[in-house]
């Protein structure tokens, strides 16, 4: 009778946030990692040695921005979507694209990189932007929204390089 007692008085924590049960599923997985983490530890003072790897590094993210046609969806970071799990060498920078009547903006992050480093080049409607650091370098082709006259002016400052361009026929 004491034990149907304390059983009764246990705080009951329910959540339903009508996301499908993700907390639930969270805290199993939790459960799950801290068992594999238990039993290498059991096989490891048993005397078989366990490889510890290092996890690659690296960033995969997505912008959206709406537009006049709709949203606009943009992936950027060091994580390419291939068949072969891994990272990439060389990082993508974080690129925005403005259009404002006669003229196109693009702002691409590309820190740790000096501006005699950068390298920009223009092929019809795709812009392509390149740096290497000491320890870093970047790699990005742009599709430009309307062709644009070979001219263009830049300036780079703390890691934000700025391009504008005058579009092509005005």
């Amino acid at each position: 009778m004491a034990e149907e007692k304390k059983e009764k008085e246990k705080p009951v924590i329910e959540f339903s946030l009508g996301i499908g049960g993700l907390f639930k599923e969270l805290g199993e997985f939790i459960e799950q990692v801290a068992k594999l983490s238990e039993e290498a530890e059991v096989v490891e003072k048993a005397g078989v040695p366990i490889e510890h790897r290092r996890l690659p590094s690296g960033m995969y993210g997505v912008s959206v921005k709406i537009g006049p046609a709709g949203p606009v969806l943009r992936r950027f970071g060091t994580i390419k979507p291939t068949l072969k799990p891994g990272v990439a060498e060389v990082r993508e920078p974080l690129v925005d694209i403005f259009e404002n009547g006669k003229e196109i903006t693009v702002i691409a992050e590309i820190p740790g990189v000096e501006e005699k480093d950068i390298k920009i080049e223009v092929e019809g409607r795709v812009l392509k932007i390149s740096g290497e650091g000491k320890d870093r370098k970047y790699s990005k082709d742009v599709d430009l929204p309307a062709p644009v006259t070979g001219e263009l002016e830049k300036t780079y400052k703390n890691g934000v390089l700025e391009i504008k361009f005058k579009k092509l026929g005005e």
